[in-house]
């Protein structure tokens, strides 16, 4: 590393000699004798499948390899026998029993040295338990639902399918009560039922979710009886110690609720990774709520009986390094640490309570102090609430942390923009979403709200390209030019797709093409929810979670798995992506056709089929005459809110027909805002095809001229703004209940000094008042990014903000990390 940059990336803070030694540890990655690498089981029927491709229909970059992956783990799984009668049992049952069989008596038991947790490889692939005959049902489905993904994709739309994870389960019902507890709930809910409903589906689901229940019973024990045995053979006496006090924690806990703080985080910690081994899939989006607040009376305790808040950070340390390790999956494909784009275990802290007192306490600084030790690291990923009542001394710790970090350690999420949004769907649960209760919400995986522990909202199974419908406009109806089979060679047919909305030479005002806009987004909305319904409907037939099931509200009353609609809540959001290449690019064929009468919409169009070249001059009007969202300018943020409130309408509309789950907006573009700028052809805000797009709810890169204040006030009203007396709560508006993701890049020299500081705390004030849902920031010196790219060797611990997660910067594609230094030098737009 050149010594220019030496302190340019930060550095791991106080860690103790066992937090340090396990933290560096995990960063050998593959060169660990150790990892959570998946591990694959099977019934031995010829038939049977363990990986679900469908969890990937929304990650592009795996499109690839989905056929691999399936057969990679059919060959790589060892036969699990299981006993007579299995067979007979009904899907859920045989789930719940084979899971249990793997966790219980396949996975390897391993305790890592001086880790203070148990549980360490829950990364595998279980089998589906299908019979044959159900196998090859849902082989055929899936074909269907293959096909239909790959033209969404292929085509521009975006991409869509019935992903796991994000959500919140109802992890402080068992550290509080334990499994026991859930379980003997369980069990008076089935001795109520008549003999029909135990012998149909009621019967069978809640049957199951007891099975489930004591999977993590019998676990606990045999690694009590295993830490024993561990400190029979540990001479160090101090070992030996924790080794029998983790002994008597596990076995007391998860089956029993917690007596203290490391107790807590065990059960905690247990609960969790078995989430991850019922989906299969580890770790995205699976949050874990409030933390500090459920966790805070064993905190207290613990504390009063003596414990020590250093001990507690160790504690936590070790639960940190085994969230890490969901990364282990895949360890040895595409990196050291194996995929790193960040699976989003995100965990909450502060925040307002009923009545709008703020919840800050003294685990919250712990947490923040154990974060600031342990970045740059990606997980668990904390996010911060801030409101109007949020304490100086809060504020003050964020800042100076933002100040050091890259960005990496959090996510700032603003409670009175996000409770706006939760109101607004409280319409259709507005029992379960009230005023005295919606503070209580918290983000999941990136930045997307939920509620906690009864809440299923699918927050990125859908991810539509806003773009896509200019392009039907352009094309009335098709798409601008084929597109090519990549299996064939050739180049596809150009198909009457979306509506025909007019030939160029008829949208002959501005108000014919507005429209013509919004009959395409009619369309793109309905063609996702049709797409959707293909993978949902298969999951909900065939891919039963029982364990999941009992950790959220709902299923067991309802009879239902969580796949099949179980949740008392059950959303699927529609994620908005392009939002501002979107409303840039309507503003410019407004401005230039019909305002200045500058050039012809057929001449626009024209260009845009050249990629503006021979269009140069054109382009430059486009990009540095025509009004941009980003700049606080009432008359292009007021297209722009118009533009989000009828696109977030058309979401609402819609329910899946096999779950009765209502879909529901929000704004969060991942990476798909890079993979659909080589998609897409050039757009008329002057853009050439392959510069990026916009991401989430950002201005364009360099759109945002007039600083990040503006930048911020434009978001506020692209969002709804504020009513005085109408808003959804208090005078606060928000079309996106999921939530928005607002990226901002800062040099470093704007945090260097105490009154800089000042200056930016204030800035977060105003965020509060005028911003949107959540914030996510970069403090980078793009001379240090360029130096990373040349010695990525020396750069490999360097964190940066993609959208709302995080990404090891020397791991992502160049394209992309262009893409985050233009970003901070405001280049290339």
């Amino acid at each position: 590393m050149a010594v220019k940059y030496e302190n340019a990336i930060k550095k791991p803070g106080n860690l103790s000699p066992r937090t340090k030694w396990l933290r560096d540890y995990y960063f050998e990655g593959v060169n660990r004798k150790w990892n959570n690498e998946f591990t694959g089981y099977t019934t031995g029927a010829p038939w049977d499948c363990q990986f679900d491709e469908m969890t990937y229909y929304i990650v592009p970059e795996n499109h690839t390899f989905l056929s691999t992956f399936t057969c990679a783990f059919k060959q790589l799984s060892q036969v699990v026998e299981m006993p007579a009668g299995f067979w007979d049992k009904s899907l859920v049952e045989r789930k719940a029993d084979f899971l249990k069989e793997c966790v219980v008596n396949q996975v390897p038991m391993e305790i890592i040295p001086g880790d203070l947790l148990c549980g360490a490889r829950f990364n595998i692939m279980t089998s589906m338990c299908l019979t044959k005959e159900q196998q090859k049902d849902r082989d055929k489905l899936v074909k269907e639902a293959r096909k239909s993904m790959a033209f969404l994709f292929k085509h521009g739309y975006g991409n869509s399918g019935a992903t796991s994870g994000h959500l919140i389960p109802n992890y402080k019902k068992i550290v509080d009560g334990g499994f026991k507890a859930e379980y003997e709930r369980l069990e008076a809910m089935y001795s109520d039922l008549s003999e029909t409903e135990k012998n149909g589906q009621k019967g069978a689901q809640l049957r199951a979710m007891m099975t489930a229940c004591t999977m993590p019973k019998e676990l606990a024990e045999k690694f009590s009886v295993y830490c024993k045995q561990c400190a029979d053979k540990v001479d160090d006496p101090i070992r030996k110690e924790e080794l029998l006090k983790m002994a008597e924690n596990t076995s007391k806990v998860p089956w029993n609720g917690a007596t203290n703080f490391w107790e807590a985080v065990q059960s905690l910690w247990m609960t969790h990774m078995l989430v991850m081994s019922d989906e299969n899939y580890p770790g995205p989006g699976v949050s874990f709520g409030r933390i500090d607040q459920y966790l805070y009376p064993y905190y207290k305790k613990s504390i009063e009986e003596g414990m020590t808040e250093d001990f507690m950070k160790e504690i936590l340390g070790c639960f940190w390094f085994h969230c890490n390790t969901a990364y282990d999956a895949m360890i040895k494909v595409g990196g050291n640490q194996g995929i790193t784009a960040g699976f989003g275990q995100l965990l909450t802290l502060s925040g307002m309570g009923k009545g709008g007192q703020d919840m800050t306490n003294d685990l919250t600084y712990l947490l923040l102090d154990v974060i600031d030790d342990w970045s740059p690291i990606l997980e668990p990923k904390p996010n911060v609430r801030l409101h109007k009542n949020s304490p100086e001394k809060l504020l003050n710790k964020v800042v100076d942390m933002i100040s050091k970090s890259q960005g990496a350690p959090f996510l700032l999420n603003f409670d009175e923009r996000s409770m706006a949004g939760m109101m607004r769907e409280s319409k259709y649960y507005g029992g379960l979403i009230n005023e005295d209760n919606v503070c209580e919400y918290a983000p999941v995986g990136c930045l997307e709200n939920t509620m906690v522990g009864n809440d299923r909202s699918g927050t990125v199974d859908n991810n539509v390209n806003l773009l896509k419908a200019l392009e039907l406009v352009y094309a009335n109806g098709k798409d601008m030019e084929p597109y090519e089979d990549v299996m064939g060679g050739k180049p596809t047919k150009l198909t009457q797709d979306g509506p025909r909305t007019g030939e160029l030479k008829d949208l002959d005002t501005w108000e014919k093409f507005f429209n013509a806009y919004k009959k395409q987004t009619e369309y793109l909305i309905k063609k996702f929810v049709d797409n959707y319904e293909l993978s949902e409907s298969i999951r909900a037939k065939y891919n039963p979670t029982p364990y999941l099931s009992t950790l959220v509200e709902g299923c067991a009353e309802k009879g239902l798995d969580v796949t099949q609609g179980g949740a008392q809540i059950g959303f699927v959001t529609m994620e908005g992506v392009t939002f501002a290449s979107t409303v840039d690019s309507l503003l410019a064929v407004k401005y230039l056709v019909y305002d200045q009468k500058e050039c012809t919409l057929e001449e626009l169009v024209q260009a845009l089929y050249d990629n503006w070249e021979g269009h140069e001059v054109l382009q430059a009007k486009a990009k540095n005459r025509a009004p941009k969202y980003g700049r606080d300018d009432d008359e292009a943020d007021e297209l722009a809110r118009e533009v989000m409130e009828f696109w977030s309408d058309e979401a609402w509309k819609y329910e899946t027909k096999s779950t009765h789950r209502r879909f529901r907006p929000g704004m969060l573009s991942w990476n798909y805002w890079v993979g659909s700028s080589y998609v897409m052809k050039a757009s008329a805000n002057g853009r050439a095809n392959p510069q990026f797009l916009s991401n989430a709810i950002c201005p364009s890169n360099g759109a945002d001229i007039n600083g990040p204040t503006s930048n911020v006030n434009s978001v506020g009203k692209a969002l709804g703004g504020k009513v005085p007396g109408r808003g959804d709560w208090t005078e606060y508006v928000n079309y996106l209940p999921n939530g928005a993701s607002h990226t901002i890049t800062f040099n470093t020299s704007l945090i260097r000094d105490p009154t800089h500081k000042e200056k930016f705390k204030s800035f977060l004030l105003g965020y509060i008042e005028n911003g949107g849902t959540a914030l996510q920031i970069n403090i980078l010196d793009p001379d240090v990014l360029r130096e990373a790219q040349a010695h990525p060797q020396d750069y490999r611990h360097l964190l940066v903000r993609i959208t709302g997660y995080n990404a090891y910067f020397v791991s992502i594609g160049r394209e992309l990390q262009d893409e985050v230094i233009a970003r901070e030098s405001h280049m290339g737009y």
